[in-house]
């Protein structure tokens, strides 16, 4: 990881899914690294939520480490499971960003 990463603020599950819960959130991922395909595909990928102000904000663990997604269906997961996203565009080039997903009310896993 870069220190550019973790410069950003940075925020735990529960109150990521809150902001990207809020009108006019949207969800951005990051490509880390590459995805293999003699692996099943797999890779690195950064979830980021950013606010209706547009400030960005990183997904990390309890640690305080950024959340990485490896695997395909750690990314279905988290973007329908947890973030119940209205679609998911997954970047597969290293340092690549796709923007502009939504989170829907509701979900299998709803905010407490």
């Amino acid at each position: 990881m870069n220190t550019k990463r973790r410069a950003l603020p940075v925020l735990l599950e529960r109150d990521f899914r809150k902001l990207a819960a809020t009108q006019g959130a949207t969800v951005e991922i990051e490509c880390v690294s590459a995805p293999n395909p003699e692996s099943r595909f797999t890779g690195e990928w950064l979830f980021y939520v950013v606010s209706p102000s547009g400030e960005r904000f990183l997904l990390v663990t309890a640690l305080a480490r950024e959340r990485i997604v490896n695997s395909p269906i750690g990314m279905f997961g988290l973007a329908f499971g947890k973030l119940n996203l209205d679609h998911l565009d997954v970047p597969s080039v290293a340092g690549a960003v796709c923007t502009g997903m939504r989170s829907l009310p509701g979900g299998s896993d709803p905010l407490e």
